[in-house]
């Protein structure tokens, strides 16, 4: 008995998704963040955007980003570059949150916009 072939449609999504993906690397913005860089930031508007921005403490013990010294320097280097900030909790000022800036956001916004031109072009939204 032979395999089924492959669903075109998924290949076709699969494929497309690819193109998604090459397409946002040659977005102007894109090449300011180091691929480094790029997972912290992403984990910082996540949270952020969940309502539940990261104190550095926190930051610095989650999973998956780095040492915590590694992951301190990054927040350094993204502060540097203007796209986080840290604030005070309001409640307690020996608490610092680390926060997307407008810089990021915009450049994030833009990546959703190419998202949702690229499925719009799909025919799936």
């Amino acid at each position: 008995m032979s395999p089924r072939p492959p669903k075109k449609e998924f290949v076709a999504l699969y494929l497309c998704y690819r193109s998604l993906i090459e397409s946002l690397k040659t977005l102007p913005n894109s090449r300011q963040i180091s691929a480094e860089l790029e997972p912290l930031l992403i984990a910082i508007a996540q949270a952020w955007h969940e309502g539940a921005p990261f104190p550095v403490r926190k930051l610095l013990i989650k999973e998956g980003l780095g040492s915590p010294a590694t992951i301190h320097k990054r927040i350094h280097q993204l502060q540097q570059a203007g796209f986080v900030s840290l604030e005070t909790l309001a409640s307690d000022a020996r608490v610092r949150l680390v926060v997307p800036s407008n810089r990021a956001m915009g450049d994030l916004a833009k990546k959703g916009e190419a998202v949702q031109q690229a499925n719009r072009q799909l025919n799936l939204g």
